[in-house]
């Protein structure tokens, strides 16, 4: 009487190999496209949270009856800290004074030099870069250097009607995509992305 020979289900060592290789290959291929699509989302992330930072600070300045801030250069620091902040004025005299930002009472999760406020994310900075950066903003306006400009400043205010000063940031990434996030005087803000050499 002949035995069947049981049933041997599992993968031999040669097929292990090639699925392993098949696995690296695709992970190999697949990497930098991944990378490069968080990379994206960060300076999105960024570009989205300055415009938000933009309008929180013309509410607050609405609701406080008071001048508000954004200040992307805070104290000593300047835009190359990828830092922020939100401060009100509350006595008016259009500097900033200790207290001033926490009375805002927002919460502002990043610390920078003293400062409550938000750091930009990682790989994330003010300016323009890439292979192919803009030479002018959406308004065909010269880029400064920094990547701030709100009419020779790198702050932005609001008065208690909601007005204040026009500007624009602009936002650059390890991947070389640049945004920009301009605002009107009448506190209209808009987000802009730099593809196929125009602003969209």
């Amino acid at each position: 009487m002949i035995k069947a020979r049981p049933d041997n289900s599992g993968f031999t060592l040669i097929e292990l190999m090639i699925a392993l290789t098949i696995l690296a290959i695709v992970i190999t291929i697949g990497a930098p496209s991944i990378s490069g699509f968080v990379q994206e989302g960060r300076i999105k992330s960024g570009a989205r949270a300055v415009a938000v930072s933009i309008q929180t600070a013309r509410l607050k300045a609405i609701s406080g009856n008071r001048r508000c801030y954004l200040d992307l250069a805070p104290g000593s620091l300047t835009p190359a800290d990828s830092f922020y902040t939100i401060w009100l004025d509350t006595n008016g005299n259009q500097t900033y004074d200790t207290g001033e930002v926490d009375s805002t009472r927002l919460a502002l999760p990043d610390t920078r030099s003293g400062f409550g406020g938000f750091m930009l994310p990682r790989g994330v900075s003010f300016g323009v870069g890439g292979t192919s950066p803009p030479s002018t903003g959406p308004d065909a306006g010269a880029i400064p250097a920094d990547g701030v400009d709100f009419g020779g400043s790198d702050k932005a205010w609001f008065n208690s009607r909601g007005e204040g000063t026009a500007g624009s940031v602009f936002l650059t990434g390890e991947n070389g995509s640049n945004y920009a996030v301009t605002v009107s005087n009448l506190g209209a803000v808009r987000t802009w992305r730099w593809e196929d050499n125009q602003w969209k």
